[in-house]
């Protein structure tokens, strides 16, 4: 999300910063869902609705567990006791209750939270400021799984940053509990933050930059500082040194699913200009496949309990899903600078291979297996990942791949 204001510093920000803490748990990419794309109203009904809908359209038995909230969930203020709660009417049992919910269903429970709240949904005087200890208490208490730690504030300074992200990390490895740590810096009036510094050491998964919104991507939206799925992509790909098996690179939530309208009437408060042709369903394989390329978090942004076949069977492709969540954790990387071949390398010697063209015309695009790092004197079998066919290859690869479109395969030796 990106907005907002100034509030001051609190105190009790450098206690917390200077107490060391225990090195990262193994983190491969989150699979699930949030919130904040879909502009679904965010209460107790829809939640245990989206709950039993990733249970039943077989999103979980693909491997999807997290089920986040976005800004919304909390109150305007805080209790008496200074403590984070829910607001009442939204939540009347509480988060506790939800997180139970999830977790009685095989899944896990995410929530949202900013150091200022200035601007992103919620109310100022909630800010994580300066509460970082009671506040990682709170989310251990309730069971929550997934922190989403947003900046929300005008200002950028880098050193801030680092100190308040950094406070709220290690409260909540001081909880005992393991709670999956993402930060965006970029929610503020320098959208690349998350670009400029490597956050691994500070962060579980990291925002990488600007907003991706549902639509395939032009210089107009670039302009507007939002990206679509082509400039998202470019952006992440520079990135690749900072993925690793304790840090995850997020490109942004999946638009998969998702209409401009209806994210637009979802998002009455950012300004999106006009609007764009909703992306096709070849375009959202496409941005699904390069995602899991990416190895980036794969949560999905739409409505789960009215998706259509289309839509599940694309968020449901565990050919793909396997590529993200390789353990090797390798990031994608383009082989030349038009990025009509990306190849990820794969634990036990396999290379997934996107061969992407970004033109609007069915193109013709070669590789080969010496090119994609592979001996290219051997005989080795090539999936499709989307038509689920098997082939082999004794040197040359080569696909019709339609426009805005991605061929998708795993080459084994």
């Amino acid at each position: 999300m990106r907005r907002l204001t100034r509030l001051a510093v609190c105190a009790g920000l450098l206690a917390a910063c200077s107490t060391p803490s225990p090195p990262s748990q193994q983190q491969l990419p989150p699979l699930g869902w949030n919130s904040w794309n879909s502009g679904i109203p965010l209460t107790e009904q829809t939640v245990h609705e989206t709950i039993d809908a990733m249970v039943a359209s077989g999103m979980r038995d693909a491997g999807y567990r997290y089920v986040n909230l976005d800004a919304g969930w909390a109150a305007p203020t805080r209790a008496d006791d200074g403590s984070l709660r829910a607001d009442p009417d939204r939540f009347p049992h509480g988060i506790a209750a939800l997180a139970r919910y999830a977790h009685d269903r095989g899944l896990l429970l995410g929530i949202y939270h900013s150091p200022f709240n200035q601007g992103c949904g919620q109310d100022p005087r909630i800010g994580g400021a300066g509460h970082e200890q009671a506040d990682a208490k709170t989310f251990a208490g309730w069971g929550v799984d997934y922190l989403k730690y947003d900046w929300c504030r005008a200002e950028a300074d880098h050193d801030e940053q680092v100190r308040y992200f950094t406070a709220m990390r290690d409260a909540l490895r001081h909880t005992g509990r393991h709670i999956v740590y993402s930060i965006n810096p970029n929610s503020s009036g320098d959208p690349v933050a998350g670009l400029e510094y490597d956050w691994s050491h500070v962060a579980d998964v990291t925002r990488d930059a600007v907003d991706l919104v549902p639509a395939w991507g032009d210089t107009a939206l670039w302009q507007e500082g939002l990206a679509g799925v082509v400039q998202a992509f470019a952006e992440a790909g520079s990135l690749a040194s900072r993925g690793n098996s304790t840090h995850v690179n997020d490109p942004d939530m999946l638009v998969v699913g998702i209409g401009w309208k209806q994210f637009a009437t979802g998002h009455p408060t950012m300004v999106l200009g006009p609007p764009r042709a909703d992306l096709t369903d070849t375009e959202q394989r496409a941005h699904f496949s390069l995602w899991a390329m990416l190895a980036a978090p794969l949560l999905a942004g739409n409505d789960i309990r009215n998706m259509t076949d289309q839509t599940r069977d694309i968020l449901t492709n565990r050919d793909v899903i396997a590529v993200d969540q390789d353990p090797l954790m390798a990031q994608g990387q383009p082989l030349s600078s038009d990025a009509r071949v990306v190849i990820k390398r794969l634990s036990g010697g396999a290379v997934a291979v996107a061969l992407f063209n970004q033109s609007a015309e069915v193109q013709t695009i070669r590789t080969s297996l010496e090119a994609i790092g592979l001996d290219g004197h051997t005989r080795a079998t090539v999936r499709d990942l989307w038509q689920h066919t098997d082939s082999t290859s004794t040197g040359a690869i080569e696909r019709q791949v339609p426009g805005h479109g991605v061929v998708m395969l795993r080459v084994s030796p």
